[in-house]
Parts: C-alpha cells; structure tokens; sequence
C-alpha cells in the first residue's frame, strides 16, 4: 500500500524559499530549494507527529511569472528548433542522393556542395 504523499509548494518569499504544505495549513522556510523537501518532511512530521523521514513528499515549485514564461517559450523554440535541424539534415540528404541518382560522382558532389567525399558517402549512404 502506497503511502500518502503530501504536495507542497514552495515559492520565494524575499530571502528565503516559503515551504507551504495547503492540506495541514502549516508552513516553514527554506534557504535553499535543496533544502525544501527536508523542511517540508519536518514540518509535515512535527504537526503529525511521525518521523520526518517516513514523509513522502512532492514539491510543487512556484516561480515567478515572467522567468516561467521564458522559460516555456525557450522550451517551444528549442522544441522547434530541433525539427528544423532534422528536416534540413533530411533535405540535405535527399539532395546528395538526387546527385547520386543523376550519375554525378561523389568527388563533384563533395566540390559542388562544399563538403567532404566521406561526408557525402555518409549521406548516399546514410
């Protein structure tokens, strides 16, 4: 049987991260989002009366809106990126292959597209 897992959030509050566990109403402070998960088992644990370490505990961390938002964006964009990488490394490929096909040799074809003869092997073979 699972054990009850307590979700807690935690958010900056000035100097110090605040460790607020919703479902006890209780919360405590934290100098360091390393240091959260222990708070949040010790607090968890005196307001019930249990061994901290026999808390389980999930961190639901709140930053601020801006710096979350970039960071959702550079992941879209990095996302985005990524696939454009690998559809022009596709394209690249199609285009040495329809070289090939057309009887060019791989030394003309390395020339032509300013590539090496192994980098073209790669790609007629790849």
């Amino acid at each position: 049987m699972a054990e009850k897992v307590y979700t807690v959030t935690v958010r900056r509050d000035g100097r110090w991260w605040l460790v607020h566990v919703p479902e006890l109403d209780t919360a405590g402070q934290a100098r360091t989002l390393v240091e959260a998960k222990p708070v949040a088992q010790e607090i968890i644990g005196l307001f019930l009366d249990v061994e901290p370490d026999s808390v389980e505990v999930a961190l639901d961390i709140e930053l601020p809106e801006a710096a979350r938002d970039l960071w959702a964006t550079a992941a879209e964009r990095e996302t985005a990126a990524r696939a454009a990488v690998s559809t022009a490394a596709s394209m690249r490929r199609q285009a040495v292959k329809a070289l090939h096909d057309e009887g060019i040799s791989q030394a003309d074809t390395a020339r032509a597209l300013g590539i090496s003869p192994q980098r073209v092997s790669q790609l007629v073979h790849g």
